[in-house]
This record gives structure tokens, C-alpha cells and sequence, in this order.
């Protein structure tokens, strides 16, 4: 059995860079199309391989990309751009593990390669090895003190560990590189115990964007989240079994779970949220009929819509002073209207904001706001919210009607 005939050396550099051209313009497929051309006569070129790697990853191909690039790994295998793009693919293959050992291989050749550091540092915090992941960031910084991203994630992290100071000192030196960084902005206060209304849109949206892949496994099988199924239950004994409601409300409903435990008693569910991918993955569910990003206040004073039953799970936490949010449903809502939500509580006169970041209510304060925004609360519960660490987060589900409904 013998192989193709012999290509004529500037016949193989013709097809070479017109692949590497056709590549460039992104025609993926006529470039792939050269380079399997140029593999029937060097099977074992790195290059070859390296470059059909690069264009499967475009494509978001990935298994079939990292087997280019572990061919080319054969030849070339210690190329610090083949080992950046390998561990950047082996990481959207959920090879996590892998991709921290051809970024240690890579930072071990390249010492004061930034992007490979902080993509390491990357893994080591997917892996939850937080202090390792907090020593690459800290070598990067060294590197290149003015490197934002690095500095917000080493922030994040000192955070998570419970290093309040070092974490403050972080965002604050994060505000200096970026003045306008909300979420710097924002943890500063809460780390320094500042009393803020409620949280800038941004932060929420920066928040929950970086939260949507896996947010419904991590947040339920991981943390015990039960929030909904609460709200639903609370509703269901208020309104009674027979009960149907024709339109609900449900704020901030990032990826649908509330939306999941009401579907069965509601004819249409409309869906607001700030985080532009949290609608995305609730929109895969088919659950609503109206998905929206936008803010709770400015849906709330745009919308013709009627309401009569509106929820907000895990949205008190992000906005502070509920007083706006309590008079603007109250206008967009039908007289027999039902509105629940849940809130972290505190041993607080009013609200105050706590240094995770989210906003903790003192429930006689909500009763209180309920009162005077023309609500009744009839019923409220103390609940588990969800783990955090070894502890849970004490909590309490409100439930509300109108005070002209009549009870």
C-alpha cells in the first residue's frame, strides 16, 4: 500500500498559506478542507495539526480540537502558544485538572507569561484550591501590578477565604486602575459596613452573569436552595388548591426556578431579570411567555402588564430599601394580587448591608414598609435559605396581599 504521490515543495507552501489565509477570514471549513489535504502527505506535522486545532476551537468543536492539538503535542510539545491554546481547550472539555498541569508546564517555560498565569490561577479556583490559585495571582501582580483582572479575581478570593482587610485593600486598589468599577465599588462598602440603598445594576448583572453556567446545580443540589418550592407552598395554602392566577410577576428570576414551581397554577409567566445570561438559560426551559432584561423599577414603571401574583426569591438581598419595589408592584397589580419573596434576616432597625455583599432586613421593617405601601402581610416564616460554608443562611419567606382585598 503506498501513499499519495510526491507534492512539489511550492505546491505545499501554496496550499499552506492558503489555508492559513481562508483561516484567517474565518471560512473554516475550505481551510480545514487545505490543511486535511496537506495531513494525507505529513501526518505528523505539528504545525498542520496545531493549525486545525486553533480553527475546530473557533467552532466551538472542542473535543475534536484537543485531539489536534495533542497530536501536535507530539512534535511540539513544548511550544508555550500550543500549550496556552491546549489548556484553554482542555478547560472548555471540563478537564479542568488537566489544563492547571499544561499551565504549570507553561509558566514553568515561560515564567513571565501573564495570560498563563492568570489562567492558571483560573483553574486552581474552579478546583476550589483557593490558596493556590491566590499565590499565581499574587506572582502576576508582581509581573504586572496593574493588571485589573487579576486583581478583582485575588480580591474575589481573599474574600471568599474570610481576609476581609486584604480583601478591601484589593478592591480598593481595583477602584484605582478602574474608578468605575461597581463591584469594587460596591464591596468596599460592604467590607467597611457603608449604608447603601441598594446595589448598582451593574454589580447585580456582573454578579449573576458570571453565575448562570451551573447555576441551578450549584445553587440547589450544592446549597440546599429551596426557596421556591417555599414560596410555592406558602402560595398554595394561602390561595387554596383551587386557585389559578392569570399572570405572574416573577422579578429577578434568573435561570426559571421559580418559574418551574409555579408553572402548574399560572396561565402566563413573565420573567425580569438584569443578567443578560440568566435569561438565556431560562429561555432554553420554555417556561415563560415574556423574558425581559431590565431593572425591577424601570420594568415595573414601563409595563401596561397586570399582575396577580408577583414574586421576588432571592432579590431583597440585592436591593436594600424594599420601599420602591413594594409601591411600584402595588400599582401594577390587581386588587386580588398575592406578592412573596424571601429576605436574609438581621438584627438590624431597618436594613443594612453585610460583608458578603448582600443586604440583610430586619422582618417587623418589612411589615412595616408592607403597611405603608397599601400591603397586608398575611403570612411570613423563618427558613434555611441556603449553605454557605459549614453554616446555613437564616432567612424568612413573606407573603402579602393588598390591603382593598379584603381580609
Amino acid at each position: 500500500m503506498t501513499g499519495p504521490p510526491p507534492m512539489a515543495a511550492d505546491l505545499v507552501d501554496g496550499i499552506y498559506r492558503n489555508a492559513a489565509s481562508l483561516q484567517q477570514q474565518g471560512r473554516y471549513a475550505e481551510a480545514e478542507a487545505q490543511y486535511s489535504r496537506l495531513l494525507d502527505y505529513f501526518p505528523g506535522s505539528a504545525a498542520l495539526h496545531y493549525n486545525i486545532g486553533l480553527l475546530l476551537y473557533a467552532q466551538e468543536k472542542f473535543e475534536a480540537s484537543l485531539e489536534h492539538y495533542l497530536r501536535a503535542m507530539d512534535d511540539a510539545g513544548d511550544d508555550p502558544d500550543l500549550l496556552y491554546n491546549l489548556g484553554l481547550c482542555l478547560q472548555k472539555c471540563g478537564r479542568t485538572g488537566n489544563a492547571a498541569l499544561v499551565y504549570e508546564e507553561l509558566t514553568r517555560l515561560v515564567p513571565d507569561d501573564v495570560d498563563g498565569l492568570y489562567s492558571l490561577a483560573g483553574c486552581h479556583r474552579e478546583l476550589h484550591e483557593y490558596d493556590r490559585a491566590a499565590e499565581v495571582l499574587g506572582r502576576l501582580l508582581v509581573l504586572e501590578p496593574d493588571h485589573q483582572a487579576a486583581t478583582g479575581s485575588l480580591a474575589y478570593l481573599l474574600h471568599l477565604q474570610g481576609k476581609l482587610d486584604e480583601a478591601c485593600a484589593c478592591y480598593l486598589r481595583l477602584l484605582e486602575l478602574h474608578p468605575g468599577h461597581q463591584t469594587a465599588r460596591h464591596m468596599v462598602a460592604a467590607l467597611r459596613g457603608e449604608r447603601l440603598g441598594t446595589a448598582a445594576d451593574e454589580y447585580v448583572r456582573t454578579v449573576f452573569n458570571g453565575y448562570a453556567d451551573g447555576f441551578d446545580d450549584s445553587l440547589v443540589q450544592g446549597l440546599g436552595y429551596r426557596v421556591p418550592e417555599g414560596l410555592r407552598r406558602g402560595v398554595g395554602l394561602l390561595a387554596g388548591a383551587d386557585r389559578t392566577f392569570a399572570h405572574l410577576l416573577d422579578l429577578g428570576c434568573g435561570t426559571g426556578l421559580v418559574g418551574a414551581a409555579f408553572a402548574d397554577i399560572c396561565r402566563c409567566l413573565t420573567g425580569v431579570d438584569l443578567a443578560e445570561a440568566m435569561i438565556i438559560r431560562t429561555r432554553s426551559k420554555q417556561l415563560y411567555q415574556h423574558l425581559l432584561v431590565d431593572g425591577i423599577i424601570p420594568f415595573l414603571g414601563a409595563t401596561d402588564g397586570r399582575y396577580d401574583l408577583v414574586t421576588l426569591a432571592d432579590v431583597l438581598i440585592y436591593l436594600g430599601d424594599p420601599e420602591p419595589m413594594l409601591a411600584a408592584v402595588h400599582r401594577k397589580t390587581t386588587d386580588d394580587a398575592l406578592l412573596c419573596f424571601s429576605i436574609e434576616t438581621a438584627e438590624t432597625p431597618t436594613y443594612r448591608l453585610q460583608s458578603t455583599g448582600r443586604f440583610a432586613h430586619c422582618p417587623d421593617f418589612i411589615g412595616r414598609l408592607a403597611a405603608g405601601t397599601g400591603w397586608t402581610v398575611r403570612h411570613r416564616e423563618v427558613v434555611q435559605l441556603r449553605r454557605e460554608g459549614d453554616d446555613w443562611i437564616g432567612g424568612m419567606l413573606f407573603f402579602l396581599d393588598k390591603d382593598s382585598g379584603g381580609h
